[in-house]
């Protein structure tokens, strides 16, 4: 990731206006994303991280900084619940809050260790492929209590050493869906501590906006 100090704020806000195309267009994609129609789901959501991804390839060569970096603030943004153009463009430029969490630390076990740990936990293991890491072998794994359940165990496992490695106890399912969406869309063999934290940051902005939509019902 760069380390190049951002525009200062005279030149980041200045409105490109085929940016701010773009943006309004990942913008609208957003807002369309059904979470209860699996097929329009990724479909939608598709569309946004591309007119996302098409900003940060037009804002990369000002910035200097690498197109994944950039899209992944504009997305972020937008699951945070930003709806202004100017919103989604302070995000590109990295001017807005920060809403990443700190990366997790990680700690692998062994299988004993991690049985002892976690086998109370039932459920069924929904597979995020195993690509993930330096080595691209490290397998992502949500343990879910059936069909219907919102939240389960992520963990990871690495058969070099043949460890497993918790990242969450309570992660969200949509969260994690919505991050490895958008791992594959920018790096398929992420780190599992980015994976992490991706999941973090998805959370919390689901969180956020199912928080709005209680306040906005009564307030109805």
């Amino acid at each position: 990731m760069s380390t190049k100090t951002h525009p200062t704020p005279a030149a980041s806000t200045r409105p490109d206006p085929v940016a701010d195309q773009l943006m309004a267009l990942a913008r609208n994609a957003s807002n369309n994303v059904d979470e209860h129609d699996p097929i329009d789901y990724w479909y939608r959501l598709g569309q946004r991280n591309a007119y996302a991804h098409a900003t940060a390839q037009l804002l990369a060569p000002e910035l200097r900084e690498d197109p994944f970096v950039i899209a992944e603030r504009i997305t972020t943004a937008l699951d945070a619940g930003a709806s202004e153009v100017h919103e989604l463009r302070d995000a590109a430029y990295g001017n807005g809050p920060p809403t990443a969490p700190p990366k997790p630390a990680i700690e692998w076990v062994g299988p004993k260790a991690f049985d002892t740990q976690h086998r109370t936990i039932r459920g069924i293991d929904r597979d995020y492929g195993m690509r993930w890491g330096q080595r691209s072998n490290q397998r992502i794994s949500l343990r879910l209590d059936g069909e219907e359940a919102t939240q389960g165990l992520l963990y990871a496992y690495d058969p070099t050493w043949q460890e497993y490695a918790v990242l969450s106890t309570t992660a969200p399912r949509a969260a994690v869906d919505r991050a490895f969406a958008h791992a594959t869309d920018t790096d398929i063999h992420m780190p599992i501590e980015s994976f992490a934290q991706l999941v973090g940051t998805y959370a919390a902005a689901l969180e956020t906006a199912e928080r709005d939509r209680a306040v906005a019902e009564v307030q109805l």
